[in-house]
C-alpha cells in the first residue's frame, strides 16, 4: 500500500526531483534557522507564484520546487516516493518529465484566473509540488486504478476512487480559505487526465515526427527501429511477442527503458482484465 523502495532503488527522474526540493527546502530551513531569513524570504519572493505577477513566465515553473513549511515538504515528497517511481517506470523516463513539468506549468495557469477574478487575494503566494503530484497521482489511477492506498493514512480505498474524492474536497474547500491551494491541485488534476489521455491514445512527438516524414515521402520505420524508440504499436500482442523474441535471445538486461516499461504495464492490464475507470 505504500510503495516504498529505498532511495537507491528508485527511477532517475524520482532522485532528481527528490533532491532538487531537499536542496531548496534545507536552504530555506536552514537560513531560517539560523536567523538568515533574508537568504529564505528572497528564494520565495523570487520563485513563488503570485497571479498578480502573472507575466513573470519563470514562477509557472519554479514555484513547484519551493517548500518552506516542514510538514508540507515531507507530505509532498512522501507522495513523490510513493506514486512517482511507479509511473516514470510504467509510461517511461522522458514521459515522466513531460508529464511532471506539465502538470506544474498548467496547474499554475489554471490557477491564476480564480486568484485575478475570484473572491482569492490575486497577492497570494503559491509554492509547493502539490499540482504537480496531483497530475502523478492521476497517472497512478489511470494506471494501476485497483490498487489500494490509505486514504489519510487511516482509510483503505481504491487509488480510482480515492482520485475523485480529492477532487470533490478540492472543489469543496476552493473558497475555505485555508491556505491550501485548491484551485492549483484541481489544475493538476486535469493536467493529469489530459496527459494519461494523449498517452492511452498512443500520442507521441516521435510518433508526429514519423508521421510527417512519411507523409512528406520519407521511409517508414521497421519493426526493430520502433521498437527500440518510443514509438508505441497498434498491436499490443505483437510488440509484446518482439520484446518477449528479445527477452529469450539476449536477456532481460538488453531491453530498454521503454521495453521494460512497456512489460510492466502490459502485465498490470492483462491482471486487471483491460477494466478502467
Amino acid at each position: 500500500m505504500f510503495g516504498m523502495k529505498p532511495f537507491r532503488d528508485l527511477s532517475s527522474p524520482i532522485r532528481i526531483l527528490l533532491i532538487i526540493n531537499a536542496a531548496v527546502f534545507g536552504v530555506c530551513f536552514i537560513t531560517n534557522l539560523l536567523g538568515w531569513d533574508l537568504i529564505g524570504n528572497y528564494i520565495v519572493e523570487f520563485s513563488a507564484l503570485v497571479p498578480v505577477r502573472y507575466g513573470e513566465v519563470w514562477r509557472y515553473l519554479t514555484y513547484a520546487f519551493v517548500h518552506v513549511n516542514v510538514w508540507h515538504f515531507l507530505f509532498n515528497m512522501l507522495a513523490l516516493w510513493m506514486f512517482g517511481d511507479d509511473v516514470a517506470v510504467a509510461i517511461g523516463y522522458p514521459r515522466f518529465w513531460v508529464l511532471y513539468l506539465f502538470s506544474a506549468v498548467f496547474s499554475g495557469l489554471f490557477s491564476i484566473p480564480f486568484y485575478l477574478f475570484g473572491a482569492m487575494s490575486p497577492f497570494t503566494y503559491i509554492i509547493g509540488a502539490s499540482g504537480a503530484l496531483m497530475g502523478i497521482f492521476v497517472a497512478y489511477a489511470r494506471l494501476f486504478p485497483d490498487r489500494m492506498i490509505l486514504l489519510f493514512f487511516v482509510i483503505p480505498m481504491r487509488i480510482k476512487h480515492a482520485i475523485w474524492f480529492f477532487v470533490i474536497l478540492d472543489v469543496l474547500l476552493s473558497q475555505s480559505n485555508d491556505s491550501v491551494a485548491h484551485f492549483t491541485h484541481l489544475g493538476g488534476i486535469l493536467s493529469g487526465f489530459l496527459c494519461m489521455y494523449l498517452y492511452e491514445k498512443g500520442f507521441s512527438w516521435a510518433k508526429l515526427r514519423g508521421e510527417f516524414k512519411i507523409n512528406r515521402g520519407g521511409s517508414k520505420k521497421t519493426e526493430q527501429d520502433a521498437l527500440e524508440g518510443e514509438v508505441g504499436y497498434i498491436d499490443r500482442d505483437k510488440q509484446l511477442d518482439l520484446i518477449l523474441k528479445k527477452v529469450s535471445e539476449s536477456g532481460v538486461n538488453s531491453l530498454s527503458e521503454s521495453e521494460k516499461a512497456y512489460l510492466i504495464q502490459e502485465s498490470e492490464r492483462r491482471r486487471r482484465g483491460e477494466r478502467r475507470f
